[in-house]
């Protein structure tokens, strides 16, 4: 993955997260049936949204690590 790719990817999720995590795009998950693992279906669905990003950082890390190494410069 290239880094201008990354980037975009990251936007996207900011995108994604905002409308999504934000009123009114909650609306239609804020609901505390059904449970999973014993905690509300809202708190599933932030925190899954937390490992998203996590997961989208981590790759544009690793892309912009790999594009650094290509242009010679290692810290």
């Amino acid at each position: 993955m290239t880094v201008r790719s990354a980037r975009r990817l990251t936007v996207a999720w900011i995108v994604a997260a905002t409308v999504l995590l934000t009123w009114p795009g909650i609306v239609p998950f804020n609901r505390i049936e059904p449970r999973i693992f014993g905690l509300p279906f809202v708190m599933i669905w932030v925190a899954s949204w937390v490992v998203i990003g996590f997961v989208v950082l981590a790759i544009v890390d690793r892309a912009v690590t790999r594009a650094e190494r290509a242009a010679g410069r290692e810290d």
